[in-house]
């Protein structure tokens, strides 16, 4: 057992120990929330922090405002996600620093960063715990800009953050409203991990929205940096943390307004962020759109493109085009990336489909997956699930082509 977790369990169960008589009277009841309970050590604030009252005792805040003279635009946004307008114009930018990394419910969010549009700019509000006694304080007032809020925006919020705060509500028996969460990640997933190592915030950052962190604390640090501030109560050991928090919000409001301007046009885009672009809105339904962004790609691939530009380009867009009855269309892109794909596999399984169901011709569909059969036989790496799934086309085929007693016949012999 760590040093510090040992001097967490001793300040809560200090905490916990005190007599009736050192509470507070008992303040009306807000929101659902219990009554509060005071004193503790309180230390030093972090630099620029202050207090504000709450009807559950004090809560510590750091508040700051920035310009912001960017389009606010959020029509594509809303279009793509099936959002309201008028709600994803109200975001509420929301990250949390915690306790431990590993969620349950013995984790606490001690530094909620939040973030929204007012007047011309931002504001952004960090509420601090600075001792457990005050985490009514602090959900009370994290839950008041909640109330305000036409939807949540955060980075993996919806699987973290969110439900992290949502339990220690749960452990208070409180409740907050729940208005529409979006969660940038899964966005970023689908437009940019074609090219990207990663979607780590971090990675984004660099690679999307050109920013840099200069000593940036790494997030696997900054609960031994509270247990510090607790333990020690020295104001400076927290900047770094207030600091990351900062910079993790801030970029969230970057990142929404990165993702307006990719959806309403992908002149700008790197190819691979094109393709992602695409792949998100075939995704969200619009196939129309979908289609002209992969006929674009097409059109512009370069001489021996890489599987992704080749291959599974291709393959989206027949799919796509099949689906629709455009069927010579996609049998004429199928048959390009058969011949000049490396591993034209799947294809080959498309392209039979197409054959069978569309051309009407299986004898040229059985050709397509004996000779794809044939090919990854000599394949330096075999697929499996590749020669599963061409075996049983070719079975299929032979089954349509020869007939029950002809097949048996051919098995037996």
């Amino acid at each position: 057992m760590t040093a510090d977790l040992v001097a967490l369990r001793e300040r809560i169960a200090a905490i916990t120990a005190r007599p009736t008589s050192s509470r507070t009277s008992i303040a009306p009841k807000l929101h659902g929330f219990p009554s509060p309970f005071g004193g503790g050590q309180r230390g030093v604030l972090p630099a620029n922090c202050i207090e504000e009252t709450t009807p559950y005792g004090p809560v510590v805040v750091r508040r700051e405002w920035f310009p912001d003279d960017g389009d606010r635009g959020v029509e594509a946004l809303a279009t793509c996600l099936g959002l309201a307008p008028d709600d994803l114009r109200r975001p509420l930018f929301l990250d949390t620093e915690t306790t431990g990394l590993s969620g349950g419910t013995g984790t606490v969010a001690f530094l909620v960063g939040l973030a929204w549009r007012e007047a011309d700019g931002l504001t952004l509000a960090q509420y601090f715990l600075r001792d457990f006694d005050e985490e009514n304080a602090l959900l009370w007032a994290v839950g008041e800009c909640v109330r305000e809020a036409g939807v949540i925006v955060s980075y993996n919020g919806r699987c973290f953050d969110w439900p992290l705060l949502q339990t220690r509500l749960v452990m208070r028996r409180a409740t907050w409203p729940s208005p529409p969460h979006f969660d940038l990640l899964t966005m970023a997933r689908r437009i940019f991990k074609p090219r990207l190592p990663d979607c780590a915030l971090q990675t984004i950052e660099q690679a999307v929205l050109d920013l840099h962190r200069a000593d940036d604390l790494p997030g696997s640090l900054i609960p031994s940096r509270y247990f510090a501030w607790l333990r020690d109560g020295d104001p400076h050991v927290l900047d770094p943390v207030f600091t990351h928090n900062r910079q993790d919000v801030l970029s969230m409001a970057l990142l929404l307004a990165r993702f307006e301007a990719v959806l309403r046009s992908s002149d700008d885009l790197h190819p691979l962020d094109r393709f992602g672009r695409a792949r998100f809105l075939e995704l969200r339904g619009f196939h129309d759109d979908a289609i002209r962004a992969y006929r674009q790609l097409w059109q512009l691939r370069p001489k021996g493109a890489t599987a992704v530009l080749g291959g599974a380009l291709g393959l989206r867009l027949a799919r796509l085009l099949r689906r629709q009855g455009r069927w010579e269309e996609a049998r004429l892109i199928l048959e390009e990336c058969w011949r000049t794909q490396s591993y034209p596999y799947p294809v080959a399984i498309e392209l039979a489909k197409l054959l069978e169901h569309q051309a009407r011709d299986p004898s040229a569909a059985r050709r397509i997956v004996g000779d794809a059969l044939r090919l990854l036989a000599l394949a330096a790496v075999p697929n499996p699930q590749w020669r599963a799934d061409l075996e049983r086309r070719l079975q299929r085929l032979d089954r349509r082509l020869m007939g029950p007693a002809s097949l048996s016949l051919l098995y037996a012999g």
